[in-house]
């Protein structure tokens, strides 16, 4: 019904009454566009949580057909991968994710295409068919609506809370008979035992598992103390020789030697 407001003594409260419908209207404006921008972000994280659980099970189809033809993405090391590095990357490394836990996560609608996500995860992973790995890291995900109505990822990052580093070991020379004798055949003591196969090539032993494309080269510290120069692993063998711990990411696994120095 229109408001009159020509009526003696009526002004004041008709101009009340006025400003009450416009506050409820836009009130209900703000609103209906709340609602939108809460849809678009609800169902770009839905897209994101697929893109994610396809990436942690290694289904690399499914993750690369959400990807952008402009996709870039800069890991942990700050090196720039595209979609088809990544691809190689994942073919040989062998990516699993385990468990993970949302510690923070934030959403934002950039523009009517463009939406920005970012978190804090806690993740556990597997590489390389059982190698464990676990850490934090502080992600950030663009996606867009691009010409086809279709959201897809265009960019990515991820910094790990606490980097890697180098570890804070020196080589110490140790003779080639006592590097030879802890060469062999070691069983991995994971949930699928792996094997890894140590073969001694000038004064360091070179660590590989079949099947996997992974290749270690490691350096004595100390008599009983090997890391490897590529990644943060290291192997600590048992005085005996016939056990050994494998160091990979901070984490311990046991092994036992399956097959004698050659």
């Amino acid at each position: 019904m229109p408001i009159s407001c020509t009526r003696s003594g009526k002004w004041r409260r008709c101009v009340r009454a006025a400003a009450l419908i416009a506050a409820g209207l836009l009130g209900h404006a703000i609103s209906l566009a709340a609602e939108t921008v809460d849809q678009v972000i609800a169902e770009v994280k839905a897209r994101d949580a697929e893109l994610s659980a396809a990436h942690g099970r290694g289904d690399m189809a499914t993750y690369l057909q959400g990807l952008s033809k402009h996709y870039v993405y800069i890991d942990v090391g700050g090196r720039r991968v595209t979609a088809e590095k990544l691809s190689t990357r994942r073919s040989n490394d062998q990516l699993r994710q385990v468990a993970s836990e949302t510690l923070e996560e934030e959403s934002l609608r950039v523009s009517e295409s463009v939406v920005l996500l970012s978190g804090l995860e806690r993740a556990s992973f597997t590489y390389f068919g059982g190698l464990p790995r676990q850490g934090s890291t502080r992600w950030t995900a663009l996606w867009a609506r691009e010409d086809d109505g279709q959201w897809r990822l265009v960019a990515e990052t991820a910094t790990p809370v606490t980097g890697d580093g180098g570890l804070p070991f020196t080589a110490a020379r140790q003779p080639e008979s006592a590097v030879r004798s802890r060469q062999g055949a070691w069983l991995l003591d994971l949930p699928q035992p792996m094997r890894l196969e140590l073969n001694a090539e000038r004064g360091r032993l070179i660590g590989t598992l079949p099947g996997q494309s992974i290749k270690l080269t490691f350096v004595p510290a100390s008599p009983t103390h090997y890391y490897a120069l590529e990644r943060p692993f290291e192997l600590r063998f048992s005085s005996d020789r016939q056990k050994l711990t494998l160091v990979t990411w901070g984490i311990e696994t046991a092994a036992r030697r399956v097959a004698p120095a050659r």
